[in-house]
């Protein structure tokens, strides 16, 4: 038995190492196939990614450029510059509008945000949140003066969004994955607490009630 079997594959033993070669390079391939489906499905989903964390981080630029649009008051102020006050405190309308969109912007796209991005934007909904509180009851034309009055906050706010913003095209462009969701979004409390004490709005809440009062 062990003769003919050895017969057998003396006389077809090219016929073999070409089969064998055959089934080699087939399941070679069939490997090679599965290995470059695997790479294309996974940079797909990186792409899709990366495409949602750009835009995402794009709409916060958006947001603070919106932040620095000025309109000027006319006349100089106390220290010698144009009186000027953000577009966005032009009457309650307009603010209320730029609430909403600053909530379908920015907001609905934090999921993919750096983290550092999140916490800045966190930080400014908590500002707007403090000054929609502040305006409740003051007339829509009040709102001009009062943006004059925190003007700065908004120049500064709109610095810091940016920043932490561009820091991702710099470097966290380049990370697959997106940071962990497991990370908290917002500052520490007391640090939250501490920039909102040196803002201008909370240091001019005086003329706040001061302008509900004259309504």
């Amino acid at each position: 038995m062990d003769y003919e079997l050895g017969k057998f594959l003396t006389a077809n033993a090219s016929a073999l190492f070409a089969l064998v070669g055959a089934l080699g390079g087939g399941i070679l391939s069939f490997c090679s196939a599965l290995i470059l489906k695997k790479r294309e499905f996974n940079l797909t989903i990186s792409g899709k990614l990366l495409d949602r964390r750009i835009v995402s981080h794009e709409n916060v630029i958006s947001l603070a450029i919106k932040l620095r649009v000025m309109i000027a008051l006319g006349g100089e102020s106390t220290s010698g510059e144009a009186r000027r006050a953000p577009q966005i405190m032009t009457s309650r309308n307009v603010f209320e509008d730029w609430l909403t969109h600053f909530t379908q912007l920015g907001l609905t796209g934090t999921t993919w945000l750096s983290n550092d991005a999140k916490k800045e934007i966190n930080f400014v909904q908590d500002y707007f949140v403090t000054l929609h509180m502040y305006l409740d009851s003051v007339p829509s034309d009040k709102f001009l003066g009062l943006g004059e009055l925190i003007r700065q906050d908004f120049i500064s706010l709109s610095s810091s969004l940016e920043k932490k913003a561009f820091a991702f095209f710099q470097s966290g462009v380049r990370k697959l994955q997106p940071d962990s969701l497991d990370e908290w979004h917002k500052y520490q409390l007391s640090e939250t607490q501490a920039r909102l004490r040196s803002t201008a709005l909370v240091k001019n809440y005086s003329a706040f009630l001061q302008a509900r009062d004259e309504e």
